[in-house]
């Protein structure tokens, strides 16, 4: 009828807050590494969401919060139920299609972070990782980030013979999008693939030295820690 969509629809009504988008931002991209303190400092920032800005929400975004928040209580729980209700909802629309919204790659994320507690269907595992691994598009860095955190979590469930597969789409991205921040962990794995396959030791302990270093370059003391502790457990045999 030739009228313009900002002549229906109040633009300003639909703008997400700015606090709110501040909030996502942190809880997206914070890794917790099992720290209490981050995880406490995620936790607080869902509250607020709750609080003050979930009810008005879009529909996405609301989906988008409550994956965060069951990925979180899975993490902390160690516990995969947490993740089921919204699996069990939108998984299957999920396996049926062959490029994924922002949205589904989060979900996608949690089925691989479940599979990792326990869940015992890991039938669609390998099928999802390859179709992840083939649909990155460089042009949306959110969805790229995303997907650097799926190839973590598959890095969490790979067999050690593997973690090269993962670990050289994670260097593309990486070389491509000039964001490092998972980029300790690429050397971490490569370490633990060095030591638990090619069995050099030598080559390890490099390796985990890099990963360590890194993540001081990151000031990130609690990622620096967790290597230092595995980097020992590993290599004292």
């Amino acid at each position: 009828l030739g009228v313009g969509v900002q002549e229906l629809v109040d633009v300003e009504a639909i703008s997400l807050p700015k606090r709110y988008l501040e909030l996502k931002n942190r809880l997206t991209k914070t890794h917790t590494y099992g720290d209490p303190e981050r995880i406490k400092e995620l936790e607080g920032f869902l509250d607020e969401i709750y609080e003050h800005y979930y009810d008005g929400l879009p529909e996405e975004e609301q989906l988008l919060v409550e994956v965060v928040q069951a990925q979180l209580d899975v993490f902390t729980s160690r516990d995969y139920q947490y993740g089921l209700t919204l699996l069990e909802e939108y998984f299957q629309q999920i396996l049926k299609k062959s490029h994924y919204s922002y949205n589904d790659l989060l979900i996608i994320n949690l089925y691989f972070f479940c599979c990792a507690l326990g869940l015992e269907d890991k039938s669609h595992m390998e099928q999802l990782a390859s179709r992840v691994m083939e649909d990155i598009d460089y042009s949306d860095l959110e969805r790229v980030y995303a997907t650097e955190r799926i190839l973590v979590t598959l890095l969490i469930n790979a067999e050690p013979e593997d973690y090269l597969t993962y670990t050289a789409v994670l260097r593309d991205i990486i070389e491509r999008t000039n964001n490092f921040q998972h980029k300790p962990v690429v050397y971490a794995f490569e370490a633990k693939y060095y030591l638990l396959v090619k069995k050099d030791k030598e080559k390890a302990k490099a390796l985990y030295d890099k990963a360590i270093l890194f993540a001081n370059m990151l000031n990130d003391e609690a990622l620096a820690e967790e290597f230092i502790r595995e980097s020992e457990k590993d290599l004292k045999n």
